[in-house]
């Protein structure tokens, strides 16, 4: 019966939260002041310039064109004035 006491405490002492210490270092930690390595220098200039990031064709595709396409195609949709004017203030705030 002595040990009874003993193997709760025991119990206990395993189920305790982890220390700081026992946490493992995060492999990513302090690289949010590295350059964006996953994109090319061709895609940052892309996306500087204002052209996307190459996902027009699945949003068109899934009924969401862009506001650089209703531009280009301002004839076809026969937009209104006042619409050419705000498709023409979203893609500038962009």
């Amino acid at each position: 019966m002595p040990y009874l006491p003993v193997a709760i405490i025991a119990w206990f002492a395993t189920m305790a939260p982890p220390r700081p210490s026992m946490v493992p270092p995060r492999p990513i930690a302090g690289w949010e002041h590295r350059p964006v390595t996953a994109l090319s220098n061709e895609q940052i200039t892309d996306l500087r310039a204002r052209r996307g990031m190459g996902l027009a064709l699945p949003a068109e595709l899934n009924g969401h064109p862009g506001p650089v396409h209703v531009l280009g195609l301002g004839d076809p949709l026969r937009r209104t004035k006042e619409q050419c004017t705000r498709v023409q203030e979203f893609h500038a705030a962009m």
